[in-house]
């Protein structure tokens, strides 16, 4: 693909994301008529804004024609959208056929999520000369022997009916919900972290802007997610499914670092009404009503998340999912929600955070733009 045609794309990928579908479709119809894959691929979206039957239609005609990408784009659509009664299995063997590594990693996921380690191992053994695969493997250090599979008939989306919670706090609604994801999930969003991991920041309360301050130390990586991303977007449908929470209202989710000695002091996440920059912070989707962790890994010593004014603290432990009110039903602050992460002292502490809104948040434009929702 030239340069210029690149650069095309991206213009088009940000104007389906500002809902511009007709300054969109002048860029991408060209493109996807000169045969180029990713102008393919991405008119499939624009129609499905059109109608949604028109974009099926013309992704699996792609499918046949056998353009690159297309069985993975069909297999993700058909995941997220079980309404449209076409199932995603065969056109995800598909694409793992086509060594298609987001399928491939996606595959092993769900037959992780499914508790079959086997078959996940299986095939991730079979692309192991794909570099990045091979990686997994050695992070996984997964020992299974390697059998057939030869369809994916029996891949599911995930039964969080076998979830159980524990209630900690009612007055904050604070729960735990142990092995909510998978080690495989954990590893890999760890793994995709460590591209755009920075120093972390605070909400100023005065300027309703980001600044690093002392109270909150570590790094950070915020996922906006692509089609590539189903693993992040699955774990988020899970959590909206679970607590029946919109997932639009999301903000973009983030993945945290903290090395010995690192810390988030004590804090509240809702924006206090007599901050001036609460103003500015609630423009986008309103005020923070819920935070939603996941412990990613197993801390060596501290690192432990902390609710002073309900004597209450939690340790690490991998899988683990963390949620708590910071306001109540009428979104009004809870200072009971305070709390902080307290200082790792020897190993890493690696965490996902999610925080909710109380009304759709620009995140919805992304989930759009993708057809998620």
């Amino acid at each position: 693909m030239t340069k210029e045609a690149e650069i095309q794309l991206e213009q088009a990928k940000k104007l389906l994301i500002r809902g511009s579908i007709t300054g969109a479709e002048a860029i991408i119809k060209p493109l996807a008529s000169s045969q180029n894959s990713e102008a393919q691929l991405l008119y499939v979206d624009l129609l499905i804004r059109k109608q949604p039957s028109l974009g099926l239609d013309y992704l699996f005609d792609l499918t046949k024609q056998k353009v690159k990408g297309a069985n993975y784009k069909a297999a993700f659509l058909l995941y997220f959208h079980s309404e449209i009664g076409v199932e995603f299995q065969s056109f995800l063997f598909q694409a793992v056929e086509e060594e298609d590594l987001s399928a491939i990693l996606v595959a092993a996921n769900l037959y992780y999520q499914q508790s079959y380690p086997q078959k996940a191992h299986s095939i991730l053994s079979s692309f192991a000369h794909i570099p990045a695969v091979k990686q997994v493997l050695f992070q996984l250090n997964s020992q299974s022997e390697k059998i057939s599979v030869s369809d994916f008939s029996d891949l599911k989306r995930p039964d969080l009916s076998k979830l159980s919670y524990e209630l900690i706090a009612q007055e904050i609604n604070l729960y735990t919900v142990d092995n909510f994801v998978s080690d495989f999930e954990c590893l890999w969003l760890m793994n995709n972290a460590q591209a755009s991991i920075k120093r972390s920041k605070v909400v100023d309360g005065e300027t309703g802007a980001t600044r690093v301050s002392k109270v909150r130390t570590g790094s950070v990586a915020q996922l906006k997610p692509t089609i590539q991303d189903w693993i992040l977007l699955n774990i988020e449908k899970k959590i909206a499914a679970y607590f029946n929470l919109a997932i639009e209202n999301g903000e973009l989710s983030n993945v945290l670092k903290y090395l010995p000695g690192e810390e988030y002091k004590e804090h509240y996440d809702f924006f206090h009404p007599n901050d001036s920059g609460s103003e500015v912070a609630l423009q986008d989707g309103g005020q923070r009503f819920k935070t939603v962790l996941i412990y990613l890994n197993e801390v060596e010593q501290g690192g432990e998340t902390r609710f002073p004014r309900l004597d209450k603290s939690i340790r690490p432990k991998a899988k683990q999912l963390i949620v708590f009110n910071n306001t109540d039903n009428s979104y009004s602050p809870l200072p009971l929600s305070l709390h902080q992460g307290m200082p790792v002292i020897s190993g890493e502490k690696w965490l996902f955070s999610k925080w909710l809104r109380a009304k759709p948040t620009s995140y919805k434009s992304i989930l759009n733009s993708i057809n998620v929702l």
